[in-house]
């Protein structure tokens, strides 16, 4: 074995331990969230992450041709290939789902201030298309720079949660907001909707 080669195996042996390491962390961030009344996919491909999906497939044949052609450090790599895209699969799924707390609106796992709590939210829109209803949220953003900067999430509810939504959205918001009333705004005011 050249040292270019002991090279490329510790740093490939790096790249896996770290990314099982960020899987790890996202699945006790998923969880240690507290009251989750709602959660759903919100990846691209099927409700998965696309091009982690496609790098798990992609490690998978990998792995077969190497096990099926080659032997010894090869199939080593291929299979640390495939753990890497294994970890960064769990890391991109449990992320890219969408979860909705007893406290708010969680908009990243890993990232527990960038959970919208239902006080800030000053306003809400809906708009049914398709097979989803997407909803937009405007709420004021906990910034110390910035203390009154208003910002919008906009999220993708498939329709089969979309009555239980509606039914957390009224109990949380119901008693500050108008929600869902005939004569409320009209999403096609917005331009960027």
């Amino acid at each position: 074995m050249s040292l270019l080669d002991i090279f490329f195996g510790v740093l490939l042996l790096v790249v896996t331990l770290v990314l099982s390491g960020l899987a790890i962390a996202t699945c006790i961030q998923v969880f240690r969230l507290r009251n989750k009344r709602l959660c759903w996919r919100a990846g691209t491909l099927a409700g998965f992450p696309l091009f982690a999906t496609i790098f798990l497939l992609v490690s998978m044949v990998l792995l077969g041709v190497m096990c099926k052609f080659s032997g010894g450090w090869k199939i080593t790599a291929s299979v640390l290939y495939l753990l890497i895209s294994f970890s960064w699969f769990i890391a991109s799924y449990f992320s890219s789902k969408r979860y909705i707390t007893d406290h708010g609106i969680v908009k990243n796992v890993n990232d527990p201030s960038q959970t919208v709590a239902w006080h800030q939210i000053y306003d809400f829109f809906e708009r049914s298309s398709g097979n989803h209803c997407s909803y937009i949220f405007i709420y004021q953003k906990n910034n110390h720079r910035h203390p009154k900067k208003m910002v919008r999430i906009q999220l993708k509810i498939p329709d089969k949660k979309n009555d239980e939504f509606k039914n957390l959205i009224s109990h949380k918001l119901g008693h500050r907001l108008k929600c869902f009333e005939e004569d409320a705004f009209d999403i096609s005011e917005l331009n960027d909707f």
